[in-house]
């Protein structure tokens, strides 16, 4: 992909995969002002930070909930948190669809940071829990001795502890969401809207498959973030998982 972005049309078919003769670094000139980089790319990050939001706040309350404190009902909601998992974006795309024009919520961001919240939640849910269900009741049982109520407990105590798991969490939520297609393309009808990756095919139809060099640069230049968020984030992963080795 990196070689082709630097290849000028003529060369990208007569030399698809060895080095390029000349570096041709407009493409990346022509890319940011044919593709619209910097609309979808906003747009891209409003919808990954937003889910990343709301769904490490949620889950991760919510995960504190069912894993340290005993209520009614509390094997029902976790088995009912499970199913988030086994049931893919495609199979709900019309009824969702149904609902987001029922809301009011279409041609708004809020039309894919719900949904993409609802299906993240699961598996930081599950995660969390089995991560909290490894701590001692001794930090909850101290925080309470010295005055703190849940919510201190849980934002001062146990918030910093499963931090490599939060991070964990974000990174991946954030490699699903950017690169997610079937339904922003199906919801974000609107090109204000559009992610990078549903702006990305439409730029991709109008190129058409004459000019790979224009092709390589955009896919670069849409890939970059998550590349870079994955280096930042990789040792955090490690992290958790060892941390979650360690305690068991």
């Amino acid at each position: 992909m990196i070689t082709i972005s630097l290849k000028s049309k003529s060369e990208a078919y007569n030399n698809p995969f060895g080095i390029p003769h000349a570096w041709d670094w407009l493409n990346f000139r022509e890319s940011l002002s044919k593709y619209h980089f910097f609309t979808y790319f906003e747009n891209s990050l409003i919808y990954t930070v937003g889910t990343i939001v709301i769904t490490l706040i949620a889950g991760s309350m919510l995960a504190y909930c069912l894993s340290r404190m005993n209520w009614k009902f509390s094997g029902v909601t976790l088995f009912y948190v499970s199913l988030g998992l086994i049931v893919p974006i495609e199979v709900v795309v019309i009824p969702l669809f149904q609902l987001v024009k029922l809301l009011h919520l279409k041609d708004s961001y809020f039309a894919l940071i719900l949904p993409y919240s609802g299906f993240s939640i699961a598996s930081c849910v599950l995660m969390l829990y089995a991560f909290l269900r490894t701590l001692p009741k001794e930090l909850e049982e101290a925080s309470c001795i010295d005055g703190a109520n849940v919510y201190q407990t849980f934002f001062s105590i146990i918030f910093p502890i499963v931090m490599p798991a939060l991070v964990t969490q974000c990174v991946l939520i954030f490699m699903r969401i950017w690169n997610e297609f079937p339904l922003s393309f199906i919801i974000a009808s609107k090109d204000q809207f559009r992610p990078l990756t549903v702006g990305l095919f439409s730029f991709f139809v109008s190129v058409g498959v004459s000019d790979w060099g224009l092709i390589g640069a955009s896919m670069i230049l849409s890939s970059l973030p998550t590349i870079i968020v994955y280096m930042i984030g990789n040792e955090k992963i490690e992290d958790a998982l060892t941390a979650g080795a360690i305690l068991k």
